[in-house]
């Protein structure tokens, strides 16, 4: 049994010696240098990347040199082509002189005028041509003059909007000798294009600023009001909401009768700091006898373009 047991300590014994034996001859693994990080944490594929620029800073500066270059040379066509095109179609808003005239220096459509309308009362008469802004994107400020055989009755100056048609007015003149004498001219016009930027929807920005209400119409004639047996005047009562957000130091109304579809008889009334909300009534008379009237239009001539006609901020009328 003893020697059973020495020769079991025997065995294992060797068995160790020989172990470490073998791990002594075992030749080291090399390192792998993918797995290699120093100090700083920099690991050999930033390590590589940093030689290939080094390697490559040449190209690299060409390149973004070439870049910087195309970028330029491409603002500089579109700069160009935009200054070409600006001096071949002109600035909408700026105007030329030619034999002292004021020329718009941009394409667009004349202003038409109608046939004058001429319309006696009580030995003053009312002249009334009807003008059309043609252009959906130009708003236009211009000079007129009524004339007779050349010589000016009246003259003033007056806007259109775009697409717009309004009747230009020279009201209680006295005019003499035929009707065939009289002419009218627009002497001059400066164009306004919108900016789709500040306005990308006149339709939009013209309702929000022009929405006027004309209620109660009541138009009675001279014959009818029994007012005078030897003077025919004629009353028209209306009340005139402003249903929009801003206010106007002034409201010019142009106030027009009609017999059928002809107008027969036209007036002017001003409201003055005319509030957001604010309800008015107005009660006017003029002489003449103006036949069968059927129809009133009430037309507010507001240049809703001139930032000067707007009221400041003032709070709403309370009703």
């Amino acid at each position: 049994m003893i020697q059973v047991l020495s020769s079991i300590i025997t065995v294992k014994y060797y068995i160790t010696i020989m172990s470490k034996e073998e791990n002594i001859n075992e030749p080291e693994r090399e390192p792998d240098l993918r797995e290699y990080s120093g100090e700083s944490g920099v690991s050999l594929k930033l390590m590589n990347i940093g030689l290939w620029v080094a390697d490559h800073r040449r190209r690299i500066f060409k390149g973004v040199i070439i870049f910087m270059i195309s970028l330029s040379v491409f603002f500089f066509i579109y700069s160009g082509y935009g200054y070409v095109k600006y001096y071949l179609a002109g600035d909408p808003n700026a105007n030329q002189i030619n034999n002292n005239l004021v020329i718009p220096r941009v394409e667009t459509i004349d202003l038409e005028a109608g046939q004058m309308k001429v319309l006696s009362s009580n030995g003053h008469t009312d002249l009334l041509v009807e003008v059309f802004n043609a252009n959906d994107k130009y708003t236009a400020s211009f000079n007129y003059c009524f004339k007779q055989t050349g010589a000016d009755i009246f003259c003033g100056e007056a806007f259109i909007f775009p697409g717009e048609k309004k009747f230009v007015m020279a009201l209680a003149q006295e005019v003499t000798g035929s009707r065939s004498e009289l002419s009218f001219v627009i002497v001059d016009t400066t164009w306004r294009r919108l900016d789709a930027h500040l306005i990308p929807n006149w339709t939009y920005f013209f309702n929000q600023r022009l929405d006027f209400a004309v209620m109660d119409v009541s138009f009675e004639s001279g014959t009818a009001s029994g007012l005078s047996d030897k003077l025919n005047l004629n009353t028209l009562d209306f009340s005139i909401k402003n249903q929009t957000a801003y206010g106007y130091y002034e409201a010019p109304l142009n106030i027009f009768l009609y017999s059928g579809t002809e107008v027969v008889a036209v007036n002017h009334y001003l409201l003055n700091n005319f509030l957001p909300g604010e309800t008015r009534s107005v009660k006017m008379s003029w002489p003449g006898s103006f036949g069968s009237v059927n129809r009133t239009d009430v037309i507010p001539d507001i240049n809703i373009m001139d930032d000067t006609v707007y009221l400041k901020y003032q709070g709403s009328a309370v009703q």
